[in-house]
């Protein structure tokens, strides 16, 4: 049977040549090479690089500008060496319990496993192209903040690309098993991490975007002043299921948003002082209380409002006909739905006036054109039996007024809300239909030459 120090050292060989690591390289897959086994590969032609790793399943790779030498895992293969060379056998933890001896290695390998932003133990170690190695929040944080390296000052790859890379498996091995030896503390971080199953959220940073964002909404943020940057780089939270996110209300003046969203963070962009943020809204909240700090931050507790599977009965509904059932509400939200659908549909329809009364540009402003960008934009329109998605996608496409999104955001019933939208397109159908009808009698009253 093999001690842990023998399965540890086993982790320190290439996957490549089958030998103990030389000057290894930790490729964004997770997986660790010796640079001359992977100068073999061609990293420089991305289109023909083959991953050295069997057992890869990556789209691509990243290697930036350069690829450099991963230092944590240098560091470990040169200390392990050591000690094999010199037949060293030094104790686990001074718990390591005398009847087992097999279950030595080196001691003072454990501040190796320490990230250097937040100085705990690593979660999720990854390794940047310039061969740092950080918990991947803090990895994320760093680009979101100063997008550098914080140990060597060298610029990151793009956000989207780090949030594509997977953890270093090696040193996710070494955590794991000095974790479980008790050798190396276990950092439990899930209060952290607000997104993973509570409905209730305490002291959480509030990010005033000036803008009512929809969940399932993809849109840009613009950050320009000091105070903004201070505020974003505060309200980043993490979280388990979607990296780094925001929640996010619309104003705070004059008075504080009571409804927002949740926003992940999809890619940041940094222009000279201008910080550019792509983010998708995910869910919504309800504040339940809140305060200002001394710096301005606004710190709240809220209930996020996850969206049912099935519609739930909607009691405000229900009671003008007390014969509604489960049933009845379901086939009914997916009618509502189905009619909005109906609704993108026919404002999406090529225009029945000839070309030569009505120029194919103006048909634009609504029609084919339109429909294809919303779809380009925001995704494809999703099924009827997803009628809060159906509700949400269809709010965004519209040209609606941030009060009356803001309306649509804060109503809590699902009905209600799909009932809303239908009356956008009501409204709006008959105010286009009028345009139309005033700008061909117009185009008609023009002499034709």
């Amino acid at each position: 049977m093999k001690s842990i120090s023998d399965k540890l050292i086993q982790s320190l060989i290439c996957i490549s040549c089958g030998d103990i690591l030389i000057d290894p390289v930790t490729l964004s897959c997770g997986y660790t090479t010796c640079s001359r086994c992977l100068s073999t590969n061609s990293p420089t032609k991305q289109s023909l690089f083959k991953c050295p790793s069997p057992h890869c399943n990556a789209a691509a790779h990243l290697f930036g500008p350069e690829l450099l030498q991963d230092t944590t895992i240098t560091q470990l293969v040169h200390t392990f060496r050591y000690f094999v060379s010199n037949a060293v056998k030094l104790p686990l933890s001074p718990r390591s319990d005398d009847d087992k001896p097999t279950n030595f290695i080196p001691s003072n390998i454990v501040s190796l496993f320490k990230c250097p932003c937040c100085r705990l133990t690593f979660v999720e170690p990854t390794t940047t192209p310039c061969g740092h190695i950080f918990c991947r929040i803090c990895l994320l944080k760093s680009k979101a903040e100063n997008d550098i390296c914080k140990t060597c000052l060298r610029p990151l790859p793009k956000y989207n690309s780090l949030t594509a890379q997977h953890p270093n498996h090696i040193l996710s091995s070494f955590v794991n098993q000095l974790e479980l030896l008790g050798s190396l503390p276990y950092i439990y971080r899930d209060p952290l991490r607000f997104l993973d199953a509570s409905y209730h959220q305490s002291n959480i940073p509030i990010f005033v975007s000036n803008k009512v964002v929809l969940p399932g909404q993809h849109t840009r943020l613009s950050i320009l002043t000091p105070h903004q940057l201070s505020m974003f780089h505060k309200s980043l939270v993490p979280s388990s299921r979607y990296d780094l996110c925001l929640a996010s209300v619309h104003r705070s003046n004059p008075q504080v948003a009571q409804f927002g969203t949740i926003l992940q963070v999809v890619n940041i962009e940094h222009q000279n002082k201008v910080v550019m943020l792509d983010v998708v809204g995910v869910d919504r909240f309800k504040l339940v209380c809140h305060e200002e700090d001394t710096n301005g931050m606004i710190i709240a507790n809220f209930e996020v409002l996850y969206e049912p599977m099935v519609p739930q009965i909607d009691f405000a509904y229900s009671s003008r006909d007390n014969s509604l059932t489960y049933q009845n509400i379901s086939e009914y939200t997916a009618d509502l739905a189905n009619n909005i659908i109906e609704y993108v549909k026919h404002l999406g329809q090529s225009s029945s006036a000839p070309s030569h009364i009505l120029h194919s540009q103006t048909t634009g402003l609504l029609g084919p054109l339109w429909l294809e960008s919303a779809k380009l934009l925001h995704g494809q329109i999703p099924q009827k039996e997803n009628p809060a998605a159906v509700c949400w996608w269809a709010a965004t496409v519209l040209p609606v007024p941030t009060n009356d999104l803001y309306i649509l955001l804060r109503t809590i019933s699902l009905i209600d809300r799909l009932e809303l939208v239908i009356s956008w397109f009501q409204s709006f159908q008959s105010q286009w239909k009028n345009c139309r009808e005033r700008a061909i009698n117009a185009y008609l009253q023009i002499p034709q030459h």
